[in-house]
């Protein structure tokens, strides 16, 4: 990864100067590393948008910078243009616009590395002081220096962030993720580790706190992608993680399993049945919504696995015995099953509103429990429910997220779901389902968070 540019020129003065005065719509023309530029008293600029390109392109995204608006293009050539300028001889001149090396910078693929330190079933997370995970936890490591390979990199940016010796027990994965509206992508190396001495002298520029958690408390600390990512795949093959992780289940799968497809979490009050004063106590009171099942089907039908997730906050409050709920799950999974409609699981929370429990949304316990059992991965599944907590516990797994439920409900609770940025809003399970089944599978890496109204 290129070090960073710091630009101190006449030329760049004067750009800069320009920039302020007015706005500034530009065409970026890029074809296998080499950058069509225009030669403007004496230093290099992109093209401004309304003049004549010399062959035709195509539409290839756009950037905003600060007051300028970038148009990426493609060429149509039937040669390779050597005579433009390479994208890596443009940092080393000094006669290039500043906006042209700070477009090309910002398409370029960034590389971090990352480790997951344990001990026992707990793992390390670091508080950052500064940088994309400012004020959250994060897992220790960063951004790879020239040069570096990902192992020398992690291991130099977590001991500098520590204070610790650590020591690497194997590559987890490598991930990519993108950030929504942005054209980079970053690229993400993520190992397992431990340390060598619980000793921490912390960076003070970089870290202010440090501390062991549990896997589901460490996801809903961590803002970052890929150490949620990686969480999952050290709890899944932690026989430590796994075994401190206690989650009621009804039982419907047996023993664990896994692969089996992409997964849809649904809670089940307001998205699969209808709610009600004093909860659902019994099988008859127990009434699924319009169209539910229809939207479980359509799931099931493009390949998803259906698991139930839900807080049972009768069975918390000793209103409603667990036998009874098993009841009421029993007497869903036959009506269903007569509807044509198969759930591999429903994952419960017996504990009340009180409790400091894994299993509680919106911990993501009960999802890390279908990691365990079902083989779920959280790039290859969706969280399904009407309540802003249902939103930040797939936010915590990783998960791409749907909020269901009437306009008036949604309008009521949209300021508490808006910092969770779910990607679809629906009416109900059936509209999520739709919007749902027309995405790939798995997680588009440059971010889903668009919002689809459905």
């Amino acid at each position: 990864m290129p070090a960073r540019v710091t630009i101190n020129t006449a030329h760049g003065h004067r750009w800069a100067r320009m920039a302020r005065k007015r706005r500034r719509d530009f065409v970026y023309v890029e074809t296998d590393g080499q950058v069509y530029l225009v030669r403007d008293r004496g230093a290099f600029r992109f093209p401004r948008a309304d003049e004549r390109l010399p062959f035709p392109t195509q539409p290839n995204g756009r950037m905003d910078l600060g007051e300028d608006r970038v148009m990426k293009r493609k060429p149509v050539l039937d040669h390779h243009p050597e005579e433009w300028l390479g994208r890596d001889a443009i940092f080393e001149r000094a006669d290039v616009d500043p906006l042209v090396k700070r477009a090309i910078y910002t398409t370029m693929i960034r590389c971090v590395s990352e480790v997951i330190l344990s001990k026992g079933p707990r793992v390390l997370m670091v508080k950052a002081v500064r940088g994309f995970s400012k004020g959250h936890w994060n897992v220790p490591g960063g951004f790879m220096d020239y040069g570096e390979s990902p192992e020398v990199g992690v291991e130099r940016e977590a001991e500098e962030e520590i204070g610790v010796d650590i020591r690497l027990d194997g590559l987890l994965d490598v991930f990519v993720s993108g950030f929504p509206g942005k054209p980079a992508y970053t690229l993400g190396f993520v190992y397992k580790g431990h340390v060598a001495s619980e000793e921490f002298r912390l960076k003070p520029d970089e870290i202010e706190d440090v501390g062991w958690f549990t896997v589901d408390k460490a996801m809903t600390l961590t803002r970052n992608p890929f150490a949620k990512w990686g969480l999952v795949d050290f709890f899944v093959g932690s026989p430590e993680a796994r075994r401190a992780l206690r989650v009621r289940r009804h039982g419907v799968a047996g023993g664990p399993t896994s692969g089996g497809g992409p997964t849809a979490f649904l809670d089940r009050d307001g998205v699969v049945n209808r709610g009600r004063p004093g909860y659902v106590r019994t099988p008859d009171q127990f009434e699924f919504l319009p169209r539910a099942i229809d939207g479980m089907r359509l799931l099931q039908d493009r390949g998803w696995r259906l698991v139930i997730v839900t807080n049972q906050d009768a069975s918390g409050w000793k209103l409603l015995p667990e036998r009874q709920l098993a009841r009421i799950h029993a007497s869903m999974i036959a009506r269903l099953e007569e509807a044509g409609v198969h759930i591999s699981e429903v994952y419960y929370c017996p504990h009340n509103v009180l409790s400091d429990c894994a299993c509680r949304k919106p911990r993501p316990g009960m999802l890390l429990a279908a990691a365990r059992d079902l083989g779920a991965r959280p790039r290859a599944a969706w969280m399904i429910g009407d309540k802003p907590l249902d939103v930040q516990t797939g936010r915590a797994f990783g998960c791409r997220t749907a909020w269901v439920g009437p306009a008036a409900w949604r309008k009521r609770f949209a300021a508490e779901v808006r910092p969770w940025s779910p990607d679809v809003v629906a009416s109900d399970l059936l509209a999520a389902a739709r919007a749902i089944v027309k995405r790939d599978v798995q997680e588009d890496p440059r971010g889903s968070h668009d919002k689809v109204i459905a």
